[in-house]
């Protein structure tokens, strides 16, 4: 029992038996969609169907099987098992490519996101200034770095994110504690009115070169008042940072470029 000759059999004998797609449908306990699937030959019923086909179009499992009304009152025993090996192998053959398109497109969706998350390339879209980062900086952006260069820039973000919590510190404190990282403090004499503030920092590339490095990160920073308004904030910023090894081995920021 092929689909393509099976569909147009199913879709006369329903015919001669006076049934809609609905009304089939609902005797065989499936949708009127899976029905129109059967007749236009794009599919297969479930073996477990049969019978309950056989009955509803009055005819036997064997005619079904082969697809063709017989003639005799009852079907050998013998061309029945044959017609029904024959089927079975078909259903099995159908689900096999149906499992295996299914496996194709799985594995498709994984490397896919696999490589975006390696090679984000996208992100090159939300920093390209051609009058402010060069190709080379932009460039960076296209892969966000080895396990190594990740795992030295996490020692860098930790630092940076005690300077995006720091509250109460003046100018020159900030400076002295963080270095370039104290463009993040939220100061006191620069917003004197601020007592809470909440932040996101996120990695996006890194990259580390002997005694040099640079790191993309991405933020989004606000500093509150005692009733909740925002006295000073910066949302959605790609940053480029531009590090130094000191001499005790630790990574330092250096200079920080944003576009204005």
């Amino acid at each position: 029992m092929e689909p393509a000759r099976f569909g147009p059999f199913l879709k006369n004998a329903r015919q001669e038996a006076g049934l809609t797609q609905a009304q089939l449908a609902e005797r065989l306990h499936v949708t009127t969609a899976a029905v129109s699937k059967w007749e236009r030959g794009k599919c297969l019923p479930d073996v477990t169907k049969l019978d309950d086909i056989a009955a509803a179009l009055d005819m036997s499992v064997l005619e079904v099987l082969r697809c063709e009304r017989q003639r005799q009152s009852e079907a050998p025993r013998e061309a029945l098992a044959v017609v029904y090996t024959e089927t079975v192998r078909a259903s099995r053959a159908q689900h096999r490519r149906a499992w295996t398109a299914a496996c194709v497109c799985v594995t498709a969706v994984l490397l896919a996101a696999l490589a975006l998350h390696w090679f984000p390339v996208y992100r090159i879209a939300r920093v390209w200034q051609p009058s402010y980062y060069d190709t080379g900086e932009v460039s960076l952006l296209a892969y966000i770095g080895s396990p190594e260069d990740r795992r030295a820039a996490r020692t860098v973000l930790a630092k940076a994110e005690l300077a995006f919590s720091e509250l109460g510190l003046g100018r020159e404190e900030a400076q002295e504690k963080y270095g370039a990282l104290s463009r993040y403090v939220i100061c006191a004499d620069s917003y004197p009115t601020a007592v809470s503030e909440r932040h996101t920092l996120k990695l996006w590339s890194a990259r580390f070169y002997g005694s040099d490095g640079l790191m993309w990160v991405w933020y989004s920073q606000e500093g509150m008042d005692t009733d909740g308004n925002t006295v000073t904030g910066s949302w959605d910023i790609p940053a480029l940072w531009s590090l130094e090894k000191t001499l005790d081995g630790t990574w330092e920021v250096t200079h920080i470029k944003e576009h204005p």
